[in-house]
């Protein structure tokens, strides 16, 4: 299957490279499954991996369901997405965040075809803010990425968004389709890390994009370290470390590079010797619609998470029995749960697991996510 799609695009003239179609997953018995998914992403992230791999991975493993999951920079031209959705025959199409070319083929081919196309998003990306950085903010502002993404908006038979909060946003967009919110957006892991850390050791976990998160609590993380001379802060991911802790602390604070996917993610979150994981969140409209991620992979990995206030964890946090934070007590938490008896420590942890992993159980996301893609069985 996968050389006959490399074969449907060939050079336009003689002497121009190949352009080969390059799938991120690609299941081997996509041909024989009930219900063929073909999901086309605006990139290779984490957004499609706990949306759609991890829910869908035990309807795959018996066959009943196959997955095909495409970047939108393998297509080049709708005449691309006409062939590649001609050659799958998919019995359900996920635009996840697309933006790129091709989406009136989509569009097309779904309704002809007479099956489901389900435009999902987990970010209002109709209205980037700057403040995620200027390269983010041009991407998403392109008026034929804008147009792209109204089209299969439009012309879906259903509109899946993470939160309460960016369905409500999305409202002010008047589409025509019926859009519904996730109950759940992350699982927690069924394999959560029940030991808990006895280094006074906290961080950050984030993309390069949540510089302003970061940003907003730096002086209560200078006053930890200030506080606990033991203590060290660590960042994880693309973020960069402030250059000021670093001068002030020295060896006291430690930049861990990115992982190169999802799972490589959650396994290095697991292997940190993080004690407490922050989750500050800048208060605006386009943050207030985010998912409560952070918390659910912070107590995976067995770490006591620290919230921001707001729409964000307000839920996971009255599951968990955890109080939300204003940005002037995140130094009093931090040091509280730090310098807290470890057999206490340990019992919170375990309690918050107890607590959120049935609420937000990996099963629950799978039926969630059967019901979107209307998936039959």
């Amino acid at each position: 299957m996968l050389r006959h799609i490399a074969r449907m695009f060939r050079p336009a003239h003689e002497g121009q490279p190949t352009a080969k179609i390059s799938p991120l997953i690609f299941d081997r018995h996509f041909s024989d499954a009930r219900h063929r998914v073909v999901i086309m992403a605006d990139g290779a992230g984490a957004t499609q991996r706990i949306s759609f791999d991890l829910p869908l991975a035990l309807r795959r493993q018996t066959g009943e369901v196959a997955l095909a999951l495409f970047e939108e920079s393998v297509i080049s031209t709708p005449q691309d997405m006409r062939a590649l959705l001609s050659s799958l025959h998919p019995t359900v199409v996920v635009a996840s965040r697309y933006g790129g070319v091709g989406s009136q083929e989509v569009v097309a081919y779904c309704h002809r075809a007479g099956i489901p196309l389900v435009s999902h998003f987990d970010d209002d990306l109709f209205d980037v803010p700057l403040s995620l950085g200027k390269a983010k903010y041009d991407r998403y502002h392109d008026p034929l990425r804008l147009q792209s993404m109204r089209t299969l908006c439009e012309g879906a038979s259903l509109i899946y968004l993470s939160t309460e909060e960016l369905k409500r946003r999305f409202e002010r967009y008047a589409f025509k389709p019926e859009s519904v919110a996730g109950e759940i957006y992350c699982p927690v892991s069924n394999d959560v890390k029940r030991e808990l850390s006895d280094k006074l050791v906290f961080g950050y976990m984030g993309t390069a994009g949540h510089a302003e998160d970061l940003a907003q609590i730096l002086p209560s993380i200078e006053g930890v370290l200030d506080r606990l001379p033991e203590a060290r802060f660590e960042t994880f991911g693309s973020i960069k470390m402030p250059a000021e802790l670093v001068r002030k602390y020295g060896g006291r604070v430690r930049a861990v590079p990115p992982t190169a996917d999802y799972n490589g993610f959650l396994a290095r979150m697991r292997e940190l010797d993080w004690k407490v994981g922050l989750a500050p969140l800048a208060r605006n409209p386009f943050n207030d619609c985010k998912a409560n991620t952070k918390f659910i992979e912070y107590a995976s990995a067995g770490v006591l998470p620290v919230l921001s206030t707001g729409p964000v964890y307000a839920r996971i946090c009255n599951v968990a029995g955890l109080p939300q934070d204003e940005n002037s007590t995140w130094q009093e938490r931090i040091v509280e749960l730090l310098s807290m008896p470890q057999s206490e420590a340990i019992s919170l942890l375990q309690n918050v697991q107890d607590k959120i992993s049935d609420f937000y159980s990996l099963a629950k996301l799978e039926d969630q996510v059967v019901r979107v893609l209307r998936l039959h069985f």
